[in-house]
């Protein structure tokens, strides 16, 4: 019975942050290390010129860095927020589609 009183209680919004690491391996032709170093970090330099692919990647694990419970109305303002930030990529246009609902029941 105690595990049908949980399903039914109002669940809360949590915000939860993670971080997503991927390794890449580029090749980089050089006249020393430094300057292939330097090659890798203009790649975001937003210059056309500075754009190459690397020649593999691999996902190396996501990771849990922070969370906190958020009421609809701060749910809400983020998606305003991240609808005009131009260094955040967002899905705010999908709206309450984006709350992931926990079915305790399945």
């Amino acid at each position: 019975m105690k595990e049908k009183e949980n399903t039914m209680t109002k669940k809360k919004l949590y915000l939860v942050d993670t971080i997503v690491t991927f390794r890449h391996k580029y090749v980089i032709e050089a006249n020393e290390l430094d300057h292939a170093y330097d090659e890798v970090t203009m790649r975001e330099s937003g210059n056309d010129l500075d754009n190459f692919d690397e020649v593999t990647q691999r996902y190396l694990g996501e990771v849990i860095t922070d969370g906190r419970e958020i009421t609809k109305t701060e749910f809400d303002n983020l998606l305003k927020d991240y609808e005009t930030n131009k260094y955040e990529t967002s899905s705010y246009w999908m709206g309450d589609k984006l709350i992931r609902k926990i079915n305790y029941d399945r």
